[in-house]
């Protein structure tokens, strides 16, 4: 009974609060990457980085919103899940290459660079050739491949300062928390309307946020000069 007043109420969308506010989310990353793209002021590599990153959220959210919104078929259901997952390597990378062109120069660059996307591509092939992939593993890598940004980070200090470093803390802490959210399935606060999972993507996008500022305020000038 409760399920088929759901339906009325809400449609046929499968989970409306995620799949409203990562469209939101997905729209103001639209926007954001213009205005990053505003910022780089044609200069290559900031141009470059606002573009990896911009376009990193904008297909992480737009993904996640379809997943969450549209009934789709068991089949298809399972390859949207593998592909909204995935994107999460896609945007851990993303959101470091701005960070990166604009704080290490020289060799360094193009190994973390390489190193971070390698796991970002080793990520992405194991949900897609490996289905039943443990959900620890996917998650270590990601966490992994997030906090190894601490390698860098007297780098990041020197060339951005202690601004740039404390957003980059902050995201990465409520992508952790968002983590933790997930994998415990708690706390379930209203879980007909917003429990756990719905917590989770609020700290992904405030995570995202973050880093988007960090990337504004720091990355952006810091490379465009």
């Amino acid at each position: 009974m409760l399920k088929a007043m759901e339906r009325i109420t809400l449609g046929r969308m499968q989970n409306p609060i995620r799949g409203f506010l990562h469209g939101g989310a997905a729209v103001a990353s639209l926007v954001g990457l213009v205005v990053l793209l505003v910022a780089a002021k044609g200069v290559p590599g900031a141009t470059l980085g606002a573009i990896v990153f911009g376009a990193s959220l904008i297909l992480m959210y737009t993904t996640s919103s379809l997943y969450h919104s549209i009934p789709w078929g068991s089949a298809w259901k399972v390859r949207m899940q593998r592909l909204d997952h995935s994107m999460i390597f896609l945007v851990v990378a993303g959101t470091f290459t701005p960070i990166a062109i604009a704080s290490l120069q020289g060799p360094p660059l193009p190994i973390a660079l390489g190193t971070l996307w390698g796991f970002a591509i080793v990520g992405i092939v194991l949900k897609a050739a490996l289905p039943k992939t443990a959900t620890w593993l996917s998650v270590t890598i990601q966490l992994l491949m997030g906090w190894s940004a601490l390698i860098w980070m007297p780098e990041f200090y020197r060339q951005l300062g202690a601004g740039a470093v404390i957003l980059l803390a902050l995201g990465g802490l409520c992508y952790t928390g968002g983590v933790i959210v997930f994998l415990s399935k708690r706390p379930r606060l209203f879980p007909r309307t917003f429990s756990y999972h719905e917590l989770f993507h609020v700290l992904v996008v405030a995570a995202s946020f973050l880093h988007f500022l960090a990337v504004l305020q720091y990355a952006i000038p810091a490379a465009a000069v």
